[in-house]
């Protein structure tokens, strides 16, 4: 009997080790979704799919032909895209008298978008300062005339109506051209972008160029040099918003320690950026397209959207945290906005679930039903400033993930001074 007890003993010491190793998670990914379940307090719904929904394709199609440059039918962006108002007259009165009171401004900031908007807010008027053709590119080999803003009125600002959208663009650098007084189609990039904030609060979200002229005077006309003051020639831009975005919030603790985790860890900022699908006439046929439109990267590691790395796109290094009120990042910096061209094999659904985010080499995922690394929410929809929970500001959201309702989590709101 004693030798049975004892061998009872052993065996059943040996099935309750075999019993930990099954249950204890061993993989990164179980790690992680025990750490996720313990975060929401309890398993994911089943029905829980994180808002990745299909999207509807904005198309432009054959007669669009917008595959770079200008599209000028101003009546058909509103059905598109979010149009920005007009300039208001205090507002040019703000942005004019803040460039005129700031001559040599060093407060000037890089804007990095492909689809945009500009509007012109200030013209010195003909004379001695006459621009003419205003262009944009990445570079001076690329430059692209942006059409309606060819100077006109004369002393008057002529502002009004005069607009355009930029598509597949690029906003890195401005120049303009004299034409009357040059006779060469001379290019000068005497730019700088102020963004809104700083002109005035009520300006955030607006970015304005300005340009500061000069004329070589190599036909016998008066020869003007630049003299530092921006305000001879204002236009004010804004990234595209597209009507069938969505935003996704990403959160990278799978590439991370899991087994000592802080509640203010979940944040889901580590990459914060909107998915529109468009398709575009090529010349021979149409053409998918995603336009991305990053936020924020609240995240220290080498994070890469459609392949490209988030920290790079803003021009900041890896160990910098962008736009999350975080300690030692950096706040403020313009949204960029890039493109991924879709191939016909991989995007078949255009869903933002198809845009592949990495963690260095690991693929961040969100399957239905299973402990999420992103979500997808509406465009506007805020994010946690550095080390917020979540759940914090969002107090649905762990109902959403145990019962998949309410599905718009994210109206239920609380802890606003939490959120950027």
């Amino acid at each position: 009997m004693k030798k049975l007890f004892l061998m009872g003993f052993v065996t059943l010491a040996f099935a309750s080790c075999v019993s930990d190793k099954t249950v204890a998670p061993q993989t990164q990914e179980q790690k992680y979704a025990a750490a996720f379940e313990s975060f929401v307090g309890g398993k994911v719904n089943a029905n829980v799919n994180w808002g990745f929904d299909d999207q509807q394709v904005t198309a432009f199609g054959k007669d669009g032909n917008l595959m770079r440059g200008v599209w000028a039918n101003a009546n058909e962006w509103s059905g598109k895209m979010n149009v920005p108002a007009e300039p208001t007259e205090s507002e040019i009165d703000l942005v004019q008298k803040w460039f005129n009171d700031n001559p040599n401004p060093t407060v000037g900031v890089v804007v990095n978008w492909s689809d945009f908007f500009v509007f012109q807010v200030w013209t010195q008027g003909y004379g001695d300062k006459n621009m003419d053709q205003i262009c944009c590119g990445p570079n001076n080999q690329e430059l692209e005339h942006i059409n309606n803003f060819n100077l006109g009125g004369g002393t008057d600002n002529g502002w009004h109506g005069k607009s355009m959208f930029m598509s597949n663009s690029s906003s890195l650098k401005f120049t303009y051209e004299c034409s009357l007084t040059d006779n060469k189609h001379k290019v000068y990039d005497h730019f700088i972008i102020i963004p809104g904030s700083v002109i005035d609060e009520t300006l955030a979200g607006n970015y304005y160029v300005g340009f500061d002229f000069e004329s070589d005077g190599s036909t016998g006309e008066k020869v003007v040099p630049a003299d530092g003051n921006y305000a001879d020639y204002i236009v004010r831009i804004n990234p595209a918003t597209y009507k069938n975005a969505k935003r996704v919030m990403v959160e990278d603790l799978i590439d991370s320690n899991l087994d000592n985790l802080d509640i203010s860890d979940w944040d889901f900022n580590d990459a914060v950026f909107d998915v529109a699908f468009v398709q575009e006439w090529n010349g021979s046929k149409n053409v998918d397209y995603a336009i991305i439109t990053l936020w924020a990267a609240g995240g220290t590691k080498a994070l890469t959207i459609g392949g490209k790395e988030v920290h790079e796109l803003f021009g900041q290094p890896v160990s910098t945290m962008i736009n999350t009120n975080a300690n030692g990042g950096v706040d403020g910096l313009a949204p960029v906005v890039f493109r991924v061209l879709l191939g016909d094999a991989t995007y078949q659904d255009h869903n933002a679930l198809e845009i592949v985010t990495r963690v260095g080499t690991t693929e961040l995922t969100a399957k239905t039903g299973e402990a999420t690394q992103k979500f997808a929410v509406p465009v506007g929809t805020k994010w946690m400033k550095e080390r917020k929970q979540l759940t914090g500001s969002y107090t649905s959201f762990k109902a959403y993930v145990n019962s998949s309702k309410p599905q718009d989590w994210y109206n239920t709101v609380t802890n606003e001074s939490d959120l950027y």
